[in-house]
């Protein structure tokens, strides 16, 4: 396992090192669209390597904002989103597995006994989905801090990739649709636009979950008043 954890490391720094020597002097996403050329031939090719580099850009924690919006460049709206958000969950997911199998046992027994580590493992083994996806859901908590954390903790595989599921919607669809307003042209790309409607997106898939919630609760209490009425212990 140490060995394991030796080579994850040195992909990790081999793929930032490469990283920052390409974009040396530009940046990642100057350097991404000067090179995609749009043509019936090469779709299908560019989508692939794109989907591959997310791979490889989740596993070693580098920016995959770029790698989402070429791909709403690229394609439609609606099948860029769905590759987009796909492509995201299974590298999620990989990242979560290789964390977990070879730094998970490490940490646990270097920092498992601290008062801080069980109280946040408590409180994640009790709302480990929702946590998930609050943390997704809020677009500017970076990926790569919740890849690597979540899979640390005593959250369920379950919990993770349904709150993984829905927590990427927000950030799928808000880097697909600035790739595919910057394909269009539309004028709608200046700094105080593009805040106001990334913050109206975040804040309505808040609104949402904080619907969602609500409705649970509510629907919680009635079975918890239900059943004491009947006199059958009840289970959260």
């Amino acid at each position: 396992m140490k060995q394991l954890r030796i080579v994850i490391i040195t992909f990790i720094l081999v793929t930032v090192g490469i990283f920052i020597w390409l974009t040396a002097g530009t940046d990642a996403q100057s350097l991404l669209f000067e090179r995609i050329v749009v043509t019936d031939q090469r779709i299908v090719f560019l989508v692939l390597l794109i989907s591959v580099l997310t791979l490889l850009s989740t596993l070693s924690g580098l920016p995959i904002l770029y790698l989402s919006m070429a791909i709403g460049f690229l394609l439609n709206f609606t099948p860029a989103l769905l590759i987009c958000w796909g492509v995201n969950v299974l590298a999620v997911m990989a990242s979560f597995f290789m964390v977990r199998s070879a730094f998970t046992g490490y940490f646990r027994e270097k920092y498992g006994e601290k008062k801080l580590i069980k109280r946040i493992n408590k409180r994640i083994g009790k709302h480990g989905l929702w946590s998930v996806v609050v943390s997704r859901g809020v677009y500017i908590i970076p990926t790569n801090l919740i890849n690597f954390s979540f899979p640390l903790s005593n959250i369920t595989t379950r919990s993770y990739l349904l709150g993984t599921m829905i927590g990427l919607i927000p950030e799928c669809l808000i880097n697909v649709l600035t790739g595919y307003l910057i394909k269009h042209e539309v004028i709608l790309l200046s700094t105080p636009e593009t805040r106001t409607w990334q913050a109206a997106i975040i804040g309505a898939f808040i609104l949402l979950l904080l619907l969602v919630f609500i409705l649970l609760r509510i629907r919680q209490n009635r079975r918890k008043k239900f059943t004491t009425l009947k006199g059958i212990p009840f289970k959260s």
